[in-house]
């Protein structure tokens, strides 16, 4: 009976001993910026481009209009977290229901004059049709030239600029990290 006892207490033992060895987990985060945040990339006031709490609007029946969006990145003082997003989106809304082809182009980078920091772009295009923004136009470090999954380098500095044809929207656009 004692030797039962005995070993319980010692696996118990072995048990915390354990749980106080693993290493503190990663907290991923994601960075929100509502579409009405994003401004016209050729500022102009003949225009049918507003921003609402629903996005950026283009609510023009005949022009398209490109719009710029950047998310603002605050970087970790903690040397162990990577600043860089693993993906970025931009979720997109059609204002008529119909089917609307959304451009657009993300920029990653900085203007510091070495190799390790050109600025790398990736344009994509979308049919959306939806109405809720729940469509997407996503980038992860293989639309640069990187390894799917692995944080997209330089990232932390980005923008995307997209081509809004009318009765088109922005909902909003995130980043997500590790």
């Amino acid at each position: 009976m004692r030797h039962l006892r005995l070993s319980t207490v010692l696996a118990g033992l072995v048990a915390i001993h354990g749980f106080t060895n693993v290493p503190e987990a990663k907290a991923g985060n994601v960075d929100y910026v509502n579409g009405g945040a994003c401004q016209l990339s050729i500022p102009t006031t003949d225009t049918g481009v507003r921003p609402k709490a629903t996005g950026l609007r283009n609510e023009s029946t005949t022009t398209s209009s490109f719009v710029i969006c950047t998310i603002q990145r605050n970087i970790p003082s903690s040397s162990s977290s990577d600043p860089n997003y693993v993906s970025v989106w931009a979720n997109l809304y059609s204002l008529d229901g119909v089917s609307h082809d959304i451009s657009c182009t993300a920029v990653v980078g900085i203007l510091a004059g070495d190799a390790s920091s050109d600025l790398k772009y990736s344009t994509k295009t979308e049919s959306i049709s939806n109405t809720t923004g729940s469509q997407a136009i996503f980038w992860t470090n293989s639309d640069f030239g990187g390894i799917y999954g692995d944080p997209i380098t330089r990232s932390f500095n980005i923008s995307i600029t997209c081509k809004l044809p009318p009765q088109s929207a922005i909902s909003m656009i995130h980043g997500n990290t590790l």
